[in-house]
Order: C-alpha cells, then structure tokens, then sequence
C-alpha cells in the first residue's frame, strides 16, 4: 500500500496500598474493589489538576505548564505533551474524580510530598498527591519531579492502550518474526504491504489517516559507529526502497530542514536511540511526524530498527502518534 492524499527531589515514590496484612483479607479487599469502582475515563494523557485558583495561576502553574504543556518534538502542528485542565477544590465533583490521571496540588505540609495511589476513586486511575510547606518549596519541588511524574504517567498510558490491543491483533505473521526472534502484537486493521527476509512494513488506513509500521534487523555496526548521524542514513535507504508515495517514483525521505531529535534509552534491556522527527515526500508534497528506535543487541549480533510513521493532513497528530509508539515500545526480543 502506498502512502495516502510534563532544590527539592522526589520525597516519596510509592503506591498507597491497603494497610491489611497481604492475606485472604486483602484479597478479598482488592476484588471488592475491582469491581464496586467504576472505570477511570478520560483521553489519552489527559491530567485532571486540583488546585486553588491562585495557585494556578502563579508559579506551581507555571512549573507544571512548562513541562507538561511544553510541546512535542517532532509534529508539523505545536501540540502540547499532555493536556491538563485545573479546577478548584469546590469544582472537583464526583464525575471529576473519575479522572484517569488526577494531581491533588495543596501547600499544606512541612516537606515536600509526592505520593502516588492507584484506584482511589476509579479503576485504573493514578492519583498525585503533590505537597510542600509553601507555594515556592511546591514550585521547586515540582520542577525536580516532574519528568519522572510524566515519565510514570506515559508509561501507564502505553501499557493501558496495549491492553485494549492485545485481544485484538492479527493470527497470522509473516516468517520475519520467527526468524529473527522477534514479537509483536500488531492490531488485525493493520494489513502487511512489505515481507521479506530482514524487513517489513505494515498499513493502517483510515478516512482521518495513514498509519506506518516499519521494522528493519541487520547485522550489528561497527565499534564506535554507533551514533544518531548513522541512523538517518539507514531510515532514508529503508524508507527509499519500501514507502512509495502515491505519485510515480515518489518516496519517502526524512526532513532536514527542521532536524531529527535523538535520545538513548533502554529497550528490553539493550541500549537504543529514540528518534523522533519529520518526514516528507520525495516527488510528492506529503509529509508527517515519525518516531523510531534503532536498538542494539551485542548479544546476537544484530541491530533491529523499529518505527512508526503518519499521514493525516490538517489533523492534530499527537495522540495518534503516541498509539503508534505504544505499539512500537511493545516489541519483544525473544
């Protein structure tokens, strides 16, 4: 198929549990509580803050805009990481507290506070309780702890819509996977386009987009070699040969004008770099966001590129990104 026209670190990191010993009473607790809550709702990435109006507004606001609607790299459009919505103490209503991701925000305590509790009033729902001794300690606090409070989120978030996916993937996949030790739960409105020995290449096609799944194993690059310069060369070479555009000999390359942003991580335990960039159209005028990781594993020998990619003009790209990379982030190294 071709393509179509969020001074003072983190006092606490826990979840609040039951105080119960862990025993039948306990269990028991737990699956009382399962089912007599109802389902956390909200979109993807969407942050519930309660917190005085005043607060807000001044510099506990600011700490938590900046980094939790500081924008996307990577998009056409400027689309914030999160969406977050504040209301006051006297506005948080019974419906409000169904909130899949809520940050309960007060200047109450002696030290900074930071606790995490699962299913307080939804299932499935993570509550942040954020306090300090005053605004400027909270203020400060925050900005130490925010990166891992959206890391955590984010991480939840993939793991929740990889839940909704799972029952629903293809039965069938090409030998690729079984040859190279590799699993991946692909959605079953996902159709194969490309299926060879070391790549292939999956479509999702939608009247709102194009979706692209591309995976890539080859041998391991030299010592030293190992570097974000190397992994542009390599997506365009792969991109060239199997995601023609709709127009003929059009292909797709990556952008340059507005460059790649790489970042290290670890996946399933091996070193790997994050890019996340855009993509255009060689031949064409189509272009969209890509997000991909290119892992390395010493182990075997062998380097796997894995990324994802988008079509959809005129559309707010974000969520639909972060399916994708939730989908991605899934692979497994058998």
């Amino acid at each position: 198929m071709k393509l179509k026209s969020g001074l003072l670190f983190l006092a606490l990191f826990s979840f609040m549990a039951c105080s119960g010993p862990e025993g039948e009473d306990s269990v028991i607790t737990k699956m009382l509580t399962d089912t007599t809550l109802p389902p956390a709702n909200g979109g993807i990435l969407d942050v519930l803050v309660v917190c005085d109006d005043a607060m807000w507004q001044g510099d506990v606001g600011s700490a938590l805009e900046e980094h939790f609607i500081g924008m996307v790299y990577g998009l056409p459009q400027p689309e914030p990481r999160f969406t977050l919505r504040q209301v006051n103490n006297e506005e948080f209503s019974d419906l409000l507290q169904r909130s899949r991701y809520i940050f309960l925000v007060s200047a109450e305590t002696d030290s900074a506070e930071f606790l995490y509790e699962k299913d307080k009033w939804a299932r499935g729902q993570l509550v942040v309780h954020m306090s300090a001794a005053d605004e400027v300690s909270l203020s400060r606090a925050i900005k130490s702890s925010r990166k891992a409070i959206g890391d955590r989120i984010e991480s939840l978030e993939r793991d929740r819509l990889m839940a909704k996916i799972t029952p629903l993937t293809l039965k069938e996949y090409p030998e690729f996977f079984n040859k190279h030790g590799l699993k991946l739960e692909i959605p079953k409105d996902f159709g194969v386009s490309v299926a060879e020995e070391d790549v292939v290449v999956y479509w999702k096609t939608t009247t709102r987009s194009d979706n692209g799944l591309l995976i890539y194993v080859g041998d391991l690059p030299a010592e030293g070699s190992i570097i974000g310069n190397e992994i542009i060369p390599l997506r365009d070479s792969l991109t060239k040969l199997y995601v023609p555009g709709e127009r003929e000999g059009s292909y797709m390359v990556t952008e340059t004008l507005i460059k790649p942003q790489f970042n290290t991580i670890e996946f399933e335990g091996h070193f790997a770099i994050e890019a996340r960039g855009l993509w255009r159209t060689v031949g064409d005028i189509m272009g969209g966001p890509f997000v991909s990781y290119t892992i390395y594993d010493e182990e075997k020998g062998r380097m796997i590129y894995i990324e994802s990619f988008i079509l959809a003009p005129q559309k707010k790209k974000r969520k639909s990104l972060f399916e994708l990379e939730a989908l991605v982030r899934s692979l497994e190294l058998l």
